[in-house]
């Protein structure tokens, strides 16, 4: 979501009357900004939730449970993804609900108003049950929805694992807010019902007494991303867990049974770009297989678990009560998680410049700075995947990279320290470059032998 980009004077004044609520959904977010202040704290945001992640990776490692870091990338990645799609679209979710609000408001609720932040709090959460229940309950959600249960770990690095277009399928579960919520208090509230959710994806904390009847907690996620009968579809709350008990969708976490992370089918990739759209080619082949054009509707809007002459939603007793299975790795050398961990974040504060910079960007360098942050995380999914194009991908893109910041003197600062970090950044990409080619040159070689042979 981008609000700046809807120049409307009661979203500004509304939000600066709240006191300046800003938002931040995850570290990558800062395209989100109503003042020229935003900068600065969604930057301090970041760092909260950067430290909470080292904080939980350091309890974790103690315990001997300390995720691989190809997931925790790999989930991280596809936050990004999510992130470039709010630049590439600027604002195109929220419109709908600017719209109704500006031209069919049936009543205008006081935006300063107590009693206005309660029932825009209530509303926004039991639309996010409904809007959660059904990327689980429509097979064509379901495929942008099932990116965040994609991964075997459950980490804090978890949360920020999401579908490029879930926003797009949901948003209309959100719009009949539009009739009476100002346009601030939504944006506000669908921040803060988000960002209370980033907490509870962690197996750190255990249970917490009497708030597991009333709040959504990670006891209570923890069965919501399993993958076993009793988990599939239950606990769908974004704040307030007393949705699913009233809705009959709450279930209760088993100290006896030991769940199972990801989904039924596993999946066996790390790359961001084929987690976000493979599901997609599964619902437009299941419905190529139906016989009748009834059917094929059923293919794309009943449950992933539908098939014909069963209920809407699958047979859930054919569902497995256990999973045995190793959890698909890669095993990686420490310079490897060195080397993807230091890209990565050199991205990451990459898309954190253009983010908060993108109006000074026209729009095919935009679009292909968006299109470069893309390649390279597919380029580091490559990696984790022990894919073999992976060395003349990143050999390229490293090229690339070097020939763009020499071109446009990118990084030139008349501070000593600065240009040495910038340079020290050019000799990393190099030595990167360099490092692919020589990989590169040995394939071809054993290609070439392999011919040969023949």
């Amino acid at each position: 979501m981008t609000v700046d980009i809807v120049s409307m004077d009661t979203i500004t004044s509304g939000i600066e009357g709240l006191g300046h609520l800003f938002y931040v959904v995850n570290p990558f977010k800062t395209s989100f900004r109503t003042t020229d202040e935003v900068p600065h704290y969604v930057s301090r945001a970041s760092s909260w939730f950067i430290v909470l992640i080292i904080i939980e990776r350091i309890l974790l490692r103690k315990k001997g449970k300390a995720p691989p870091i190809n997931d925790c990338i790999t989930s991280m990645a596809c936050g990004l993804f999510m992130e470039i799609n709010h630049i590439a679209f600027r604002g195109a979710e929220t419109a709908a609900y600017v719209y109704i609000y500006e031209n069919y408001r049936l009543y205008e609720l006081p935006w300063d108003s107590l009693w206005t932040w309660l029932a825009c709090a209530v509303g926004m959460d039991l639309g996010y049950y409904w809007a959660h229940r059904a990327t689980h309950e429509v097979n064509l959600f379901w495929s942008q929805h099932q990116v965040h249960h994609s991964s075997e770990e459950y980490n804090l690095t978890t949360a920020l694992r999401q579908g490029v277009w879930q926003g797009f399928t949901t948003m209309f579960y959100y719009l009949p807010m539009a009739f009476f919520i100002p346009p601030s208090q939504f944006f506000v509230h669908s921040q803060f019902n988000l960002l209370f959710q980033f907490w509870i994806h962690t197996e750190v904390i255990d249970n917490l007494g009497p708030l597991e009847w009333v709040l959504n907690t990670p006891s209570h996620h923890r069965v919501h991303h399993g993958s076993t009968r009793y988990c599939v579809d239950k606990n769908y709350a974004g704040v307030l867990i007393i949705w699913d008990r009233m809705f009959g969708t709450f279930e209760a976490e088993r100290r006896d049974e030991p769940l199972v992370y990801g989904l039924i089918e596993q999946v066996d990739s790390f790359n961001p770009f084929y987690l976000e759209f493979f599901y997609l080619r599964k619902v437009f082949e299941k419905m190529q297989s139906m016989s009748t054009v009834t059917d094929k509707f059923k293919a794309i809007f009943y449950g992933p678990g539908w098939v014909p002459g069963s209920p809407k939603l699958g047979h859930y007793d054919q569902l497995p009560e256990t999973i045995i299975r190793e959890k698909f790795s890669h095993p990686l050398t420490p310079h490897d998680q060195i080397y993807a961990a230091i890209h990565f974040l050199l991205l990451s504060e990459g898309y954190r410049a253009m983010a908060t910079h993108y109006e000074e960007f026209d729009g095919w360098l935009l679009y292909g700075c968006c299109a470069y942050v893309i390649v390279s995380l597919i380029s580091i999914g490559l990696l984790f995947n022990r894919n073999s194009w992976f060395p003349w991908i990143e050999m390229i893109r490293c090229l690339v990279f070097l020939a763009y910041q020499l071109h446009f003197e990118l990084f030139l600062t008349e501070t000593i320290g600065m240009n040495l970090i910038m340079n020290g950044i050019r000799l990393f990409y190099l030595y990167s470059a360099l490092q692919c080619k020589i990989e590169c040159v040995r394939q071809f070689r054993d290609n070439m032998q392999k011919d040969k042979i023949k």
